[in-house]
């Protein structure tokens, strides 16, 4: 289902008195966090941020002039809730420190469903549970928002959750940023699931894999790190804005032949039943939670794998390349 929403020239048209009539706070103030409080100050909501009392992002709230109060405070206070920390937070917020103010009523909005979808957090009766999920990083958003361009969300609500919920997240989209595009409705099972593969099996570890492994090998076979970057990885955006614009079909039509010949050649030899095989399993272990279990694990553990795996993968010469790059170039 796809909810069709206007045109920039008809956004004072859009009805927001539904989430007007809210007292509204977002737990949380990172990049997500941020940029959403923002829109909708600038949207004419200004939301009640929840942050404890340690935390670092408090200053940056107080300098963009936010009102600030500890997480259970702002859930008390208030009758719509962005839940915007970080995914394996949520069943602690839940669990001990929201337990004894959440009340009947109150509607509690998700960016991911990953804590709701996989038991993390569980619904409590009375309270509606609903996803609103720009599709997009939070700095992303908010340069959008600031420029006027749109930019799509999923989103949804429980079968525990009220149909009149739904309202509410489509007019929180819009106070956020997402008014000008279409708002795509989805599950919090698709959402979770769906996004979560998207990340590792495309957009964040395979891209990098596929990056990192094309440049070690021009590398190793005599090229400079700075050819081999250039290469694999600077032009990367602009065959992605190709493929968005075209689609892949697209793309291949508005490349050179030889590059149009080879890549088509290369495509199987790449995606090869392995890496397929590969993908299924991924997905499998999303599908039944045992990815989740793993990272509330090794949360627990203070996330010793996760700080050695990222020790382990980093790539100072690409990442000074990029550095070198975007200054000379991009910026």
């Amino acid at each position: 289902m796809k909810l069709r929403q206007t045109n920039k020239s008809d956004h004072r048209k859009i009805n927001l008195s539904k989430l007007k009539g809210c007292r509204l706070a977002i737990i949380g103030y990172g990049s997500q966090g941020r940029a959403q409080a923002l829109n909708l100050r600038d949207s004419s909501i200004t939301p009640l941020i929840g942050l404890p009392a340690r935390s670092r992002s408090r200053k940056i709230a107080r300098e963009d002039g936010m009102t600030i109060v500890r997480p259970d405070v702002a859930v008390e206070r208030s009758d719509l809730i962005a839940i915007l920390a970080p995914d394996h937070k949520h069943k602690e917020l839940f669990d001990t420190i929201f337990k004894s103010v959440i009340r009947k009523g109150q509607t509690f909005i998700f960016a991911h469903a990953l804590s709701v979808n996989f038991g993390l957090v569980q619904q409590p009766k009375g309270v509606d549970f609903i996803l609103v999920a720009p599709h997009g990083p939070g700095v992303r958003l908010r340069e959008r928002f600031r420029q006027g361009h749109p930019m799509t969300a999923f989103i949804g609500r429980t079968e525990k959750s009220s149909p009149a919920s739904l309202q509410i997240a489509t007019e929180y989209a819009t106070a956020i940023g997402c008014n000008r595009a279409n708002l795509i409705k989805t599950s919090f099972a698709d959402e979770a699931i769906g996004d979560i593969f998207g990340e590792q099996a495309v957009l964040c570890g395979g891209l990098s894999g596929l990056m990192k492994a094309g440049f070690d090998t021009l590398v190793k076979s005599g090229l400079s790190p700075e050819n081999a970057y250039l290469e694999c990885i600077n032009q990367i955006d602009l065959i992605v804005d190709l493929i968005k614009r075209f689609g892949i079909g697209g793309m291949y039509d508005r490349i050179s032949t030889t590059a149009a010949y080879g890549s088509l050649l290369a495509e199987d030899k790449i995606i090869n039943s392995a890496s397929k095989k590969a993908m299924k399993d991924m997905l499998k272990e999303i599908s039944s939670g045992r990815f989740v279990e793993s990272l509330m694990a090794d949360y627990r553990k203070s996330f010793v794998n996760l700080k050695r795996l990222k020790k382990s993968r980093a790539s100072k010469t690409l990442d000074r390349l990029a550095r070198k790059f975007y200054r000379e170039f991009e910026k």
